[in-house]
């Protein structure tokens, strides 16, 4: 038995698995039965969230997974044994310095002989995060694990490539919706002939091939320069984001825009954006404030029990979370993956430290049983705290900057009513 096997499983199916399921409302994986069984795969996933990511797809399929990680997360011995022991391979950069990108001869190795044991290697051929909805262009480096792979078999190992797309409604916050849709597989034998006339061409075919099988699993704006836009109706304001982790739904709708919009819709999308960006103002809250929408009464009145015990529960943990989100985060890719890692080990914790507590000023074990219940449902009130308290400060901030800024608001508002206007014309 593989030495890690006990807590590589222990790890993604409690650890993950589970924790997955409490962070987020929903997650749903679309084309697993297309995960070849018998032979070693390559997952190729979109990166736009950081760790999120990584977990989503091992959580989602059965595979024993292997992952290349950038090399900046092995930083200490410990957490080298310990990123090992889940599976994870360093992987080196030209900005690690010229001299460690030769390291990765060995750990590319690692993974031809890893795939010959029909396991599987997630790369992300991205090569770095992005929060913005679209493909990027896919690296060389897997294209290399791959043919050399096949190569050291007589191209009789019958590997496969799966592109993956990861959609997310709302990629920085919990309790939201997650869509992992696994694409058609593509075999590297099939490239075969192709390589031993031209390798290179062989690996950009291979390139396009997965990309735009990534691109069929996933939002993808085709035009950069367009992305503003997209962001803004298909996203930011939008009533319901269902369509963002449908690729079937979002797709027309892209295409439909670009052929409603017009330069000036996109011009006028992309200063909203800046000019939200610059004083700090987060747009789809804005559109919730300006429209008066807000969660109905009977809900409250419903979860407030939940609500008040939430608030005892886990608002201690909330704010730690939240200030090394604020202080110590630059990179806001990262927020759900801190987020999610910190509320594992903190919101148990917050609980175990209460529960002693209780214990301790004599409630009965049967008393500690009701609390227990009670605080799984005191997960979803503590949701609808935190919502309301971020609408909360965003209505004081957004009039505020009104006071203050009234020639920038006024703009503001100008340019949110006319793509608001386009906006119904998209969905009509």
């Amino acid at each position: 038995m593989r030495n890690n096997y006990l807590f590589y499983q222990f790890f993604r199916v409690i650890i993950t698995k589970w924790g997955l399921i409490f962070y987020y409302r929903k997650i749903r994986s679309i084309g697993r039965e297309k995960i070849p069984k018998k032979t070693p795969v390559m997952f190729i996933p979109n990166h736009q969230n950081s760790f999120m990511d990584a977990l989503l797809v091992v959580s989602t399929n059965w595979k024993y997974t292997f992952f290349l990680t950038r090399a900046q997360a092995f930083s200490s011995a410990f957490m080298r044994w310990f990123l090992e022991y889940l599976n994870m391979l360093p992987v080196y950069r030209v900005r690690d310095g010229i001299s460690s990108v030769t390291k990765n001869n060995a750990i590319f190795e690692r993974c031809i002989r890893m795939l010959e044991k029909n396991y599987a290697v997630l790369v992300f051929a991205e090569a770095n995060h992005n929060l913005n909805r679209r493909i990027r262009p896919l690296s060389k480096g897997f294209t290399r694990i791959a043919f050399d792979a096949e190569q050291q078999n007589n191209w009789d190992l019958n590997l496969h490539v799966v592109p993956i797309g990861v959609n997310y409604t709302r990629h920085k916050e919990s309790r939201n919706d997650v869509t992992v849709v696994y694409g058609d597989p593509i075999s590297i034998k099939k490239y075969q002939e192709l390589f031993q006339q031209d390798e290179r061409k062989a690996a950009n075919v291979l390139k396009n091939d997965v990309a735009k099988v990534m691109k069929a699993c996933t939002m993808h704006v085709q035009n950069a320069q367009h992305y503003f836009l997209h962001q803004l109706l298909l996203d930011d304001l939008a009533d319901d984001r269902s369509h963002l982790i449908d690729p079937k739904k979002v797709r027309p709708l892209n295409e439909n825009l670009d052929d409603l919009a017009s330069e000036e819709d996109y011009l006028a999308a992309q200063e909203l954006i800046e000019m939200s960006e610059k004083q700090h103002i987060d747009l789809s809250r804005v559109q919730e404030y300006t429209s008066g929408k807000q969660s109905p009464l009977w809900k409250k009145l419903l979860l407030s029990p939940f609500i008040l015990l939430g608030f005892l529960n886990f608002r201690i943990a909330y704010i730690l979370i939240d200030k090394v989100i604020q202080n110590t985060i630059k990179d806001h890719a990262f927020d759900a993956s801190i987020k999610f890692l910190l509320a594992v080990f903190l919101f148990p914790l917050s609980l175990v430290l209460i529960s002693f507590m209780l214990w301790i000023a004599g409630i009965s074990f049967e008393g500690l049983l009701i609390y227990w219940g009670t605080s799984f449902f005191s997960l979803f009130g503590f949701k609808e705290w935190v919502n309301s308290h971020k609408q909360r400060a965003h209505n004081r901030q957004w009039r505020e900057f009104a006071r203050n800024n009234a020639h920038l608001h006024a703009e503001m508002i100008e340019k949110l009513n006319r793509l608001l206007l386009l906006k119904q014309k998209l969905y009509s």
